[in-house]
């Protein structure tokens, strides 16, 4: 069975997450205003416009409510792996749900890429890290249903996905390990499905490819490993779904939000590979 018909299947199940349409309008359209524009702090979400020739399928997250959210399923003709990657989370971390916003417009070659881009999308359009229901990651309760209907709808999006990986992209203030709590510049992996050596290939590909020599801070590592000790998602993914994850973290310190966002963006594209899911023209 296609992972679409999958999604969809999962989606009817669950109720609180609708399949929508298939975007077939958009075939052979080309990345608009989105791509390759200067991305700011401005936190209105911009809808992608999908690369040429890439089944896209839509749905929405909590639909018909104030937090209603769409979700992206990017696919080829082909069946194979899906990765789930969330965006937004937190509202104020910009490079997050911009990097994603780009990721629903890849073209990939096998397999499929559910992608939430504005997960907290009240927090987003307000620039607040938290929405109105508190902190979206600090909701995931380990062995049980979420807290909030928001996250129980992100959380039955997720499962229905049946994922073979699941990225989560945020942003930090400063440097993980040198910045007291701050975690940027660190891949968090799950203790499940070979996440801890996903994180350490993907870290040292990127600082080898991308980061310059000058930015040694920068440099990326992996963080401490992420079982289902804490509410967060991608501990949930770890322990609920014993399924590969890694939370993505970069930081807003001497980095410009363009750079952010294309760093997010080549990590993603690495850890899909990982996992079997190419981008058509990968960047590295």
């Amino acid at each position: 069975m296609k992972r679409r018909a999958v999604l969809a299947a999962g989606a009817t199940v669950a109720g609180s997450v609708v399949a929508g349409a298939t975007v077939g309008a958009t075939r052979g359209a080309r990345v608009g205003a989105t791509r390759g524009a200067t991305t700011g702090d401005d936190p209105e979400p911009r809808p992608p416009s999908p690369a040429a020739e890439t089944t896209v399928e839509t749905g929405a997250v909590r639909p018909g409510t104030r937090r209603e959210t769409p979700y992206f399923e990017v696919g080829s003709d082909d069946s194979g792996p899906t990765a789930v990657v969330v965006g937004g989370v937190h509202g104020n971390e910009v490079s997050g749900y911009r990097a994603a916003e780009r990721i629903a417009e890849w073209e990939v070659t096998n397999g499929s890429v559910v992608v939430v881009p504005w997960a907290n999308v009240v927090a987003v359009r307000r620039n607040e890290r938290e929405g109105p229901d508190g902190d979206l990651n600090r909701q995931f309760s380990i062995g049980g249903e979420p807290e909030t209907p928001l996250a129980r709808s992100l959380w039955e999006l997720v499962a229905a996905a049946d994922p073979d990986v699941v990225v989560d992209l945020h942003r930090s203030r400063g440097i993980y390990g040198t910045h007291g709590r701050w975690v940027g510049q660190a891949l968090f992996p799950t203790a499940a499905g070979g996440a801890t050596s996903d994180a350490d290939a993907v870290a040292d590909r990127v600082n080898e490819a991308v980061v310059p020599a000058s930015m040694w801070a920068h440099r990326f590592r992996r963080g401490n490993t992420l079982g289902g000790t804490s509410p967060l998602l991608i501990h949930k993914v770890s322990a609920d779904l014993d399924t590969a994850g890694v939370l993505v973290e970069l930081t807003e310190f001497y980095l410009d939000v363009d750079t952010q966002v294309r760093w997010t963006e080549l990590i993603a594209e690495r850890l899909l590979s990982r996992h079997g899911i190419e981008r058509r023209g990968s960047a590295i």
